[in-house]
């Protein structure tokens, strides 16, 4: 029997992208909000305190992946919580997006991390 090697569209595909597109935010998009200064948004970098003194991204806040349960009470339940770690390939950011969004925050993740931030030029502090 031969196997097809054309695929249908699959309801459940489509969900999926739409739901990823959803709960991701290009760096190009959280940049301008940075720039606009937007009350909306708070950023979580959730890399070491290490890694995030080598240099993090403008307004950003740490708090370590480990530490995020018992850091909970002190981030914000009003605005969207953007996280983001060290590169496209690092879980602790969608780790610590579904954590917050178990939890009832409002959440998005920054696509690529820290690195894509970087390769496009965005502002970094140290």
């Amino acid at each position: 029997m031969e196997h097809s090697t054309e695929t249908k569209p699959s309801s459940s595909a489509a969900d999926y992208f739409r739901n990823k597109l959803a709960y991701e935010m290009s760096p190009y998009t959280l940049n301008a909000h940075i720039e606009k200064d937007s009350p909306a948004y708070y950023v979580v970098d959730v890399r070491s305190k290490e890694q995030f003194a080598e240099g993090h991204l403008p307004r950003a806040n740490n708090v370590p992946l480990a530490e995020l349960p018992k850091r909970l009470a002190l981030l914000p339940k009003d605005k969207m919580i953007i996280t983001y770690c060290g590169s496209l390939t690092c879980q602790l950011a969608p780790t610590a997006a579904l954590q917050l969004a178990e939890k009832g925050f409002k959440v998005m993740e920054l696509h690529g991390g820290f690195k894509e931030w970087q390769d496009g030029g965005y502002p970094v502090e140290k």
